[in-house]
């Protein structure tokens, strides 16, 4: 209401999707005012921390502490001895991201290195479930290929912000999603960028039986993308969008946009499917 009335506003949520319905809901404004989508992030992250863990001494004791939390809420057992793997869970090894920081591709090789070195102790395999809040861009698609060529199959999953929440935790309704692929073609005539987005995957385990039953086409599993054609390195902007309504169930797939002046720019694709779970992907594209 208050953008349709001119309004300067703040709006805050806890729920994932309950901001990304308001998200759609705002962009189907006509002529609606840039706005940007931002969260707390790690600040947040390690206030819960240290208030969950308050009564231990040192940060060594609380992230220990941390690091059993979340293992217990993913259904695995601790193995302790690892420095990069910290529990098992139906023969694969699991590995707990930290608070403050991302998952990232040096992370990666030195958490391969580290199953290959457990495999075959206390039932482990030459596999891997990677935890993480964040994870770095592209990880889902270059550290895969990495940990293969090294004989290691790995599944990135995110923490859902829900472990913050007591009552989702007491509830039991914490699920740890497994990281989508996105394929997006780009085409370069002058100063104009053509982005297709060709493909999108996620894990059908991931998506109830229910729903999987009505999608013939992966494009179903894409309820929005955004992209901003000129990313900095800091905050997204959402500069174009497509999202499917009830009225229009056909998702757009290509997407342009003309640039003013020659140069290299990073551009930054955001998808989020019919979960509400975010996959992001980078593009480095010459414009001449």
């Amino acid at each position: 209401m208050a953008e349709k009335l001119g309004r300067r506003w703040i709006t805050c949520d806890l729920g994932r999707f309950a901001i990304h319905t308001a998200r759609k809901r705002l962009l189907s404004i006509e002529g609606v005012k840039p706005f940007v989508v931002q969260n707390l992030g790690k600040y947040e992250r390690q206030a819960w921390q240290a208030a969950e863990w308050d009564d231990l001494e040192t940060a060594r004791a609380r992230e220990v502490a941390y690091r059993q939390f979340i293992l217990q809420l993913y259904g695995a057992e601790e193995l302790p001895g690892g420095t990069w793997t910290h529990g098992l869970k139906a023969g694969r090894l699991v590995h707990v991201g930290a608070v403050d920081a991302p998952v990232t591709e040096g992370d990666l090789k030195a958490i391969v290195r580290e199953v290959w070195q457990r495999a075959g102790a206390e039932g482990a395999t030459a596999s891997a479930d990677v935890l993480g809040w964040d994870f770095a861009f592209e990880l889902n698609e270059t550290g895969l290929n990495m940990a293969k060529k090294a004989g290691v199959e790995i599944k990135f999953k995110k923490i859902p912000r829900e472990v913050l929440e007591k009552k989702a935790v007491d509830q039991g309704d914490i699920r740890f999603y497994e990281l989508g692929a996105a394929e997006v073609g780009t085409e370069i005539k002058g100063r104009r960028l053509t982005l297709t987005l060709k493909d999108f995957l996620m894990p059908q385990d991931d998506i109830p039986q229910d729903v999987q039953k009505s999608i013939t086409h992966w494009s179903q599993l894409v309820d929005y993308w955004a992209i901003d054609w000129d990313f900095k390195g800091d905050t997204f902007h959402n500069q174009w969008q497509a999202y499917r309504t009830r009225k229009q169930s056909k998702l757009e797939q290509v997407a342009r946009h003309d640039y003013e002046a020659r140069g290299t720019y990073t551009v930054l694709v955001k998808v989020i499917d019919i979960l509400g779970n975010d996959t992001t992907k980078t593009l480095t594209v010459e414009v001449i």
